[in-house]
């Protein structure tokens, strides 16, 4: 269980390593670089150790399905993911794969579930939606399709925990680790590298640490781990890692961010401790009854119910954008040509309705835009991200949108902004109340060049 734990850790930061990556990179080029570090680590602790790689047909098609579950997809779908939600909403979503994990094992391994273990898995994900304020507005304000993302990551990863269980927990778990990250890389390059060369790469010092860190410690080390833990626990338990994970990622965030202390990670924690307790006894536990210990557990989760408005009630909404949604056409598309008192808007900021064709602005600017010259910015498929009450590193931040492959941002301010940043597209908003540069780049990834004014 130690190394369960030290897994958890590892993994918890990945979260915020993954936030600070997807500011400058794509998520496919993300998910990438991440197994294409992870591969170099462990392809050279096997060749210090004078350790071949396996040359069986049979074992590297394992490592194409362990690849293609535990990594393309899950690595891919976390980093698209969290440039709509935040961090540590998408490690809460993640925890459901326990849930995956047992079902799939249950099916392909035939693994039987006793009650108390099927109560420790639903208390543990219980505790996890408890710890992060899940049912405090988080997922209200966020992308539903951010969101799926990162369940579909936990779906994923409970397929690939229990084929590598079957698989390839025979072989040493430092040759299992490396041969699978390096089926992934080759697997994930030629998106990586098409995404690339569209959406661009924009590396700062932070960025390029994130990724290091990815990919040698959340990857490269973290998987030689894992496979010790899936061949010491089995599929389910070693899966339980994702229950402590949204812990980690949650204290990160309040120490390393400055996010508010929420009482309910502290809530959240004991439910996950007993959760995994449950799955995972202790060996004086696994000598009692199991009726006992099932009314403990149904004794527990009507505890957890109970715990969870109540923490729900207590706990905020950490999200700094709120979901981007589509606004009605206004009706009324014409030209404006000179001056004169601007027409009336059905939305503010618009996005769509009258609007002034012609020269159009681009890149930083220092004086708000008037609503026609937005509008008409806006048709011929730009973006427009707007703000009010910035500092000077905040603005600074905001200014890196406008350096995008495209050439279709536009970064003004705008004193009467009903938030503090406003990201406009033809026909489609997104409100912040905070710089969140990941989010932001996947709304300009999403509606750059995509105007009615444009072939897109």
């Amino acid at each position: 269980m130690r190394r369960l734990f030290v897994l958890a850790f590892i993994w918890g930061w990945s979260f915020l390593f993954i936030k600070v990556a997807v500011e400058g990179m794509s998520p496919p080029t993300v998910a990438c670089a991440r197994v294409a570090l992870g591969a170099v680590v462990l392809v050279g602790v096997l060749r210090m150790r004078r350790r071949p790689m396996p040359d069986a047909r049979t074992m590297w098609r394992h490592f194409f399905f362990a690849a293609v579950f535990g990594n393309v997809i899950p690595f891919t779908m976390l980093a698209w993911g969290e440039e709509r939600i935040t961090s540590a909403l998408t490690a809460v979503l993640n925890a459901s794969t326990p849930l995956f994990t047992a079902i799939i094992a249950a099916v392909y391994l035939k693994d039987r579930l006793r009650p108390v273990q099927v109560g420790g898995l639903l208390l543990g994900f219980v505790g996890v939606t408890v710890a992060a304020g899940f049912g405090g507005g988080d997922l209200a304000h966020s992308s539903l399709f951010g969101s799926l993302a990162a369940i579909l990551a936990g779906a994923s990863y409970g397929m690939a925990f229990a084929y590598m269980r079957k698989h390839l927990t025979v072989i040493e778990p430092t040759v299992a680790a490396a041969g699978q990250l390096v089926m992934a890389t080759l697997l994930s390059l030629p998106l990586a590298i098409g995404t690339s060369i569209t959406s661009g790469i924009h590396l700062d010092p932070h960025i390029v640490l994130s990724i290091v860190l990815l990919g040698v410690v959340g990857t490269g080390i973290a998987y030689i781990l894992n496979y010790r833990v899936i061949a010491d626990l089995g599929a389910t338990r070693a899966s339980l890692v994702t229950y402590v994970i949204p812990v980690v990622a949650v204290t990160v965030g309040v120490v390393v961010l400055d996010e508010p202390f929420e009482w309910s990670l502290i809530y959240g924690g004991i439910l996950i401790i007993a959760g995994i307790a449950l799955v995972h006894p202790p060996a004086r536990m696994r000598r009692l009854p199991v009726q006992p210990v099932a009314g403990t557990a149904l004794l527990l989760i009507v505890v957890a119910l109970v715990a969870l408005p109540l923490a729900s009630c207590s706990s905020s909404g950490s999200s700094a954008c709120g979901q981007a949604h589509t606004e009605p056409l206004d009706p009324n598309l014409n030209h404006i040509i000179g001056s004169g008192a601007e027409p009336h808007y059905t939305t503010d900021p618009p996005t769509s309705g009258p609007h002034t064709p012609g020269a159009l602005p681009g890149g930083v600017l220092t004086q708000p835009l008037s609503r026609p010259s937005q509008v008409g910015a806006l048709e011929a498929g730009f973006v427009l991200v707007q703000y009010r009450d910035l500092g000077a590193d905040d603005l600074a931040k905001l200014g890196q949108l406008a350096q995008i492959p495209g050439g279709k941002v536009v970064v003004a301010p705008n004193p009467d902004l009903p938030d503090r940043i406003v990201a406009t597209a033809w026909l489609n908003k997104q409100s912040c109340s905070a710089v969140d540069l990941a989010q932001l780049r996947g709304f300009i990834r999403n509606h750059q060049g995509r105007g009615p004014g444009t072939d897109g």
